[in-house]
Formats: C-alpha cells, sequence, structure tokens
C-alpha cells in the first residue's frame, strides 16, 4: 500500500516533524530497505518476517511514520490480521492528520480503500470511505459514492449499493456511474430499469465500452427464457458452437475474447459465492481466488490446443501432474499451506461449476480422485526441491539433474 513517497516535499506542512531527528533517521531506513528490495543483488531481498521487523524498528525510532505504518498495514492484512492492520492505518491517518496537508491525507485515504477493496476487506474500505466522505470536498463526493455502492454489492447488499449509486448520479449523472447502476438493477434482475440506465449511459458516452458491454449483456437476458439476472449471465452454457465456427474459420483472436469472456465471467461468479459463503474469513477468500488466478494463468499459458476454456475440466485432470511440476518448478519457496490452497482453491471451484450443473458429477469425481492420488508423491517433491533450490552444496548441473527426476522433464516444456 503505496501513499506517497519518501523524502518528497509534501505540500502544507502543519508542523515540521520531517526536520526531526526521529523522521530522518526513520526516513534512511525506509529508502534503504526500497533500494535494497528494487535492487537485491548482493543479499536478496527484505521480505517476510525480517521486512515486518524492519518496519517495526522504524516505527520504534519515529512512531509518526506513516510510510511504515501503512506498509505494515498491508503486511499484516495480507497475512489475515486484520485488525492489527486497521490499528496502523488509523495511526498512520492520524499522523498525516496531525503534520501534512488535507490533500495527503484525501490521497492515502483513497489509496487505502483501493487496498482493502482489491483484497476484499470491503467492510473495513466502507468504514474508510465514510470517513473521506467527510473531508471530501462536495464536488468530489460522487466518485466516492459510487465506489461506496461497489462495496455495497460485493457484500450482497443491493439495495443500500443502489441507494449510494442514485447519490452518485444525482451528484454527477455521467455515463459510468448510470452504467454501474445498470449493473447493479441486471443483479437484481429489474432488467427493465437495467435497460434505461444502460441506454442512458450509452447515450452520454458513446465511446464507452463497458457501458456498452453491459448494454450488450442486458439485451441478452432481456431477450433470454433461462437468464433472469446478472448471475445467471455469468454461469451462462457455453457455446460450443460458436467456439467451433471461430476454430474453422481461424479466428483466434475471437476465439481468445471468447474464452477469455468465459473464463472471467466464471471467476466472477465464484468471487460472488466466496463473498456470500460465510465459512470464508476475508483473507480465506482472497487467498482462494488468488490461488485458482495464479493456476489458471500458468494453465492457460501452457495450454497449446487453442485456448483453454475454464470449464474444461478434462484438461486440468489429464494434465495435473504436469500441471503440478510445473507450479512447484516455477513458483519460488511454496510450503504445505500454499500447496493445500492450491488443492482447496481447484476443488473448489469445480464443485461450485458442478452445482451449477457445467460440469458432469462423474467429471468432477475423477478429478478429485486424481488429485487425491498425487496428493503424497506432489508433496514429496515439494519439500525435496525447497531442500534443493536453493543448496549451494549442489552444482547447477546436480540440480538440474535433481529437477528432471522430480519433475519427469515436466519443467523443460513450455507447454502441457
Amino acid at each position: 500500500m503505496k501513499v506517497s513517497e519518501p523524502g518528497k516535499k509534501r505540500r502544507g506542512r502543519k508542523r515540521k516533524i520531517e526536520d526531526t531527528d526521529a523522521w530522518m533517521a526513520a526516513e534512511l531506513a525506509y529508502i534503504d530497505m526500497v533500494a535494497t528490495n528494487r535492487m537485491p543483488l548482493l543479499r536478496g531481498p527484505i521480505e517476510g518476517e525480517e521486512k515486518i521487523e524492519w518496519l517495526e524498528e522504524i516505527v520504534e525510532r519515529c512512531p509518526e511514520y506513516f510510510p511504515a505504518l501503512f506498509d505494515l498495514a498491508s503486511e499484516s492484512i495480507k497475512d489475515g490480521n486484520d485488525d492489527a492492520g486497521k490499528g496502523y492505518i488509523d495511526r498512520g491517518l492520524q499522523s498525516l492528520r496531525e503534520h501534512f496537508s488535507s490533500r495527503d491525507l484525501i490521497d492515502a485515504y483513497y489509496k487505502i480503500c483501493e487496498f482493502l477493496e482489491h483484497y476484499l476487506r470491503f467492510e473495513l474500505a466502507l468504514e474508510y470511505y465514510n470517513q473521506l466522505l467527510v473531508i471530501e470536498k462536495e464536488r468530489k463526493k460522487p466518485p466516492v459514492y459510487d465506489r461506496i455502492a461497489h462495496c455495497y454489492a460485493s457484500l450482497n447488499d443491493v439495495e443500500k449499493a443502489i441507494e449510494y449509486q442514485r447519490r452518485a448520479i444525482e451528484s454527477n449523472p455521467n455515463s459510468k456511474f448510470y452504467s454501474n447502476m445498470g449493473w447493479l438493477e441486471m443483479i437484481r434482475g429489474n432488467l427493465e430499469e437495467a435497460e434505461r440506465a444502460l441506454k442512458r449511459a450509452v447515450k452520454l458516452d458513446r465511446r464507452d465500452n463497458i457501458a456498452k458491454k453491459n448494454y450488450e449483456i442486458c439485451k441478452t437476458l432481456l431477450k433470454s427464457k433461462k437468464m433472469h439476472n446478472w448471475d445467471d449471465y455469468l454461469l451462462r452454457e457455453v457455446d460450443y458452437d460458436r467456439l467451433d465456427e471461430l476454430e474453422e474459420e481461424d479466428e483466434w483472436d475471437e476465439y481468445k475474447k471468447v474464452v477469455v469472456d468465459y473464463n472471467q465471467s466464471r471467476m466472477e461468479a465464484f468471487k460472488r459465492y466466496l463473498m456470500r459463503n460465510p465459512k470464508y474469513s476475508a483473507a480465506e477468500r482472497y487467498d482462494t481466488l488468488f490461488s485458482l488466478w495464479y493456476i489458471f494463468d500458468l494453465v492457460f499459458n501452457a495450454y497449446d490446443d487453442g485456448y483453454f476454456l475454464y470449464d474444461d475440466i478434462g484438461v486440468i485432470t489429464d494434465n495435473f501432474k504436469c500441471i503440478m511440476h510445473k507450479f512447484i518448478f516455477k513458483t519460488g519457496d511454496i510450503d504445505d499451506e500454499i500447496f493445500d490452497g492450491v488443492y482447496n482453491a481447484l476443488l473448489e471451484f469445480y464443485k461450485f461449476l458442478r452445482k451449477h450443473k457445467l460440469i458432469e458429477r462423474e467429471e468432477y469425481k475423477e478429478l478429485k480422485e486424481e488429485m487425491k492420488r498425487l496428493k503424497p508423491e506432489l508433496r514429496e517433491k515439494m519439500h525435496r526441491y525447497n531442500e534443493v533450490r536453493h543448496n549451494d552444496d549442489y552444482t547447477e548441473e546436480e540440480k538440474e539433474e535433481i529437477r528432471g527426476e522430480l519433475f519427469e522433464g515436466d519443467h523443460e516444456w513450455p507447454t502441457l
């Protein structure tokens, strides 16, 4: 979470805290950490527990040094310790409030909220967006209303989201806000209202591609007898005839575009499912989605038979050992938690697709059994390669021989 570059002059300082010995010492230590991570030639990057200890020492020297406080907040939230993260955020904001300009403070609020939304901490983002509304200028509040609406929609409170989207439109009736209102109306299945909002959005800005795409989706829903809302669209059946036609005509750019659209729809539907599922914490939701994106990106880039459609569970089942070999080889040091995270993410995703009848029960069962069968072998290979990866007692030739033994040559080939 980067809020302000250390070492730069800031506008409208209330007190010269930047000229104190404590602040200057903290800034030197922080710049040293940043420089080391940008050019880790001699000692490697400062990360993990070492980074946290480094930041804590900086804050101990200067409790008001907000760049380190915000970095500690970021590390805490990524690790799932949201209470500690919130504490660091509040301390950083208090430092800005006391010692820097209102613009610096407002800029920090925007960056903090963007970070929290990215990591699916929508409740926490709402808290800071509401604080931002108190200090932001009236003419700049509409985008804040718009982001608040998005947070409520992500938390499945569509009525509250629409309330704030109306505020955004009333304050600034632009294409983006009308498009987002159309999206919200599609979520709750009010397609006529969605069509009106989206038609207005396109009329206001015919170059707004998101508004135009949402309008086309809305028209598709209105014509359909099977689909009645946004979730139905995300989980629509794949038009394999269309894909076959594009393949026969060698229209590979359009083919890829269609496949990517289906894949993004599935991921968005799964994300919405996770957000509604109380058994997951916010950290678990993010980690599950991140693991899924990571492994699917690896498969998509390695797939050499057209483009990988996530619904094609057979690709995962048939190539699972190869996929995991590539994952263990390409990824930095991974542990049991990361390894299990990939397993859980894949099984949860395909169980979700099975529930919505996008894959067959037997297909899911086959994947589950194959993953279970290979799990002890793959876990052992992961631990073995972790021992070898950074061990300077082995020559590079010896390491390559071990890789060949562990990964059966899969690490050498760019494709599945």
